[in-house]
């Protein structure tokens, strides 16, 4: 069965629709934690969207131009005093649907999947996993297999149901998919053989990606991996790759969990790569868990400026920590629940944090694009002392996003945030952590990711890896006599006092890097 998603209804009316060719078209409603936005008035752009990509692209031309040439160096500027955003705007919203037992759910939709499909997307994501950890196993299986595309992207159902929904809707959407492209071959042969080659480009970038999907979540993959891996989300409305989100490890049983966000220009096409990283990060530890999001339409190098994608980005991304908060309340799981950004993804993170607490432990930033100027280090929800921030010295392209878009970038001292070196350094048994060598997370291939911020053996996975499993005071010791730059100390949960973090960073970054290493870069 094909699912088609669309959020044109209103959220007070969120419906599944099977009649029309078996097809189920789903308006977004609250339960997937998705709210319908009143953007604070810093979001709203006074001009057209035409002028604004050109500005976007004058204003990336110049300043790139400027920076090769050495006229402009990008300096790094104190936010203290910043605006917080307020946490309704894009916070999820509660259900006003009352909360039903197991019996009294199964009583009044009995016989009546497609009612009971329906009911469930109305329901706020505690009360879903509330009664998902109720409802008969028999009776789960009648929803996995009849309505997999609500199902498998309902936040509050356990996440290893979601993926057995998935998974099952591969085989359709790859063969939708390829009749679509033949459709738009046959009908650009026939018109002069001119194809809309941008139709043509973005069909096949889809199918692409659903193929990967095919490949990687066939019963002989799934058969032959060795470390356990779940398409918790797959949501595949649109005419290019799904969106998706990937779980590294049992979510539903994990003690650490981690919420891993990647930058500009990721999509499920680089699915691979960033899971190489996903998997050292949980490496760290058997009982832990990596969540690989690339659940929202992650910007292109010339809209890096512009804080849109991240505003659009942050209501889902907020659904999914508010999904995850919900699990592991329904089920008793005690567990540490972090977030690690990328680049831009640090932008849409810490909207997504600033709007609600989601008791998350920790936030991690990786080579921030910036944060926006309106939310301080105090407006995320997070623990004092443990929301960190590490910059390679090596990485330009991050103090070119920043200075670009004017957000802030959280490694400044004034920011707030402990810092964590990326330049490699010794440790005191002799062992060397890597330096990162550039801007990206991942590379193109498991020898490529080396001196990448998720790379084998470098300083910031090392730091990483012990922040999210409860280890966070050996970073502490990330020291080399005569290193050439400072490193913050960086506590753990018993040594954190209110306020307490000891920052350090250098204040300007010279981005000498050339325009097609900005373009080409995840």
């Amino acid at each position: 069965m094909t699912s088609v998603f669309t959020d044109a209804a209103p959220r007070s009316t969120p419906r599944l629709n099977l009649a029309s060719g078996g097809e189920a078209v789903f308006s977004l409603g609250s339960s997937w934690n998705l709210p319908s936005l009143s953007l604070p008035a810093w979001v709203h752009r006074p001009i057209s969207a035409a002028r604004a990509t050109l500005v976007k692209s004058l204003v990336m031309t110049i300043a790139i131009a400027a920076i090769l040439a050495g006229v402009v160096t990008v300096t790094q500027t104190s936010t203290a005093g910043a605006t917080a955003i307020s946490a309704t705007d894009f916070a999820p919203a509660a259900s006003s649907v009352p909360t039903m037992t197991a019996a009294a759910f199964t009583t009044a939709y009995a016989g009546d999947l497609a009612a009971a499909a329906t009911a469930l997307t109305t329901m706020s994501s505690s009360q879903v996993a509330q009664l998902w950890t109720e409802l008969a196993p028999g009776y789960r299986a009648l929803l996995i297999t009849g309505y997999p595309a609500v199902i498998g992207n309902l936040e509050g159902v356990a996440y290893t149901d979601r993926a057995t929904a998935n998974v099952s809707r591969l085989a359709g959407l790859l063969a939708d998919t390829e009749a679509s492209y033949r459709s738009l071959t046959v009908s650009s042969d026939q018109v002069d053989g001119q194809a809309d080659s941008a139709a043509l480009a973005t069909t096949l970038s889809r199918l692409d990606a659903i193929k990967l999907l095919v490949d990687r979540y066939s019963p002989d993959a799934i058969a032959a991996r060795l470390q356990p891996e779940y398409l918790i989300t797959l949501q595949a409305g649109g005419s290019g790759p799904p969106r998706v989100a990937v779980a590294v490890g049992d979510v539903d049983t994990a003690a650490y969990v981690t919420v891993f966000v990647p930058g500009m220009n990721s999509s499920a096409l680089e699915l691979d790569d960033y899971l190489r990283g996903a998997k050292r990060i949980q490496s760290a530890a058997a009982d832990s868990a990596v969540i690989l999001w690339i659940g929202g339409h992650s910007p292109s190098a010339l809209e890096v400026p512009s804080n849109d994608r991240a505003v659009e980005g942050a209501p889902l991304l907020a659904g999914v920590l508010a999904g995850y908060d919900a699990v592991r309340s329904a089920r008793g799981i005690v567990s540490q629940l972090s977030v690690v950004a990328h680049s831009y993804g640090t932008a849409t993170a810490s909207l997504a944090l600033a709007s609600g607490d989601y008791h998350v432990d920790d936030f991690v930033m990786l080579g921030s694009a910036g944060i926006p100027t309106e939310i301080g280090i105090e407006d995320l929800h997070v623990p004092a002392g443990r929301v960190y921030a590490s910059q390679a010295s090596a990485d330009t392209l991050a103090g070119l996003g920043q200075f670009l878009s004017g957000r802030a970038d959280p490694a400044m001292s004034s920011w707030g945030a402990t810092t964590f070196g990326s330049d490699g350094l010794t440790l005191g048994d002799g062992d060397h952590l890597g330096a990162v060598d550039g801007h990206n997370a991942v590379g193109s291939s498991n020898a490529d990711d080396r001196g990448k911020y998720l790379g084998p053996a470098t300083e910031s996975l090392y730091a990483i890896q012990r922040i999210v499993t409860g280890q966070a005071s050996a970073v502490a010791d990330l020291t080399t006599p005569g290193s050439s730059h400072q490193r913050g100390s960086v506590p753990d949960a018993a040594s954190v006092g209110a306020g307490a973090s000891t920052t350090s960073s250098s204040t300007t970054t010279s981005a000498s890097a050339s325009a097609a290493a900005l373009l080409a870069t995840h």
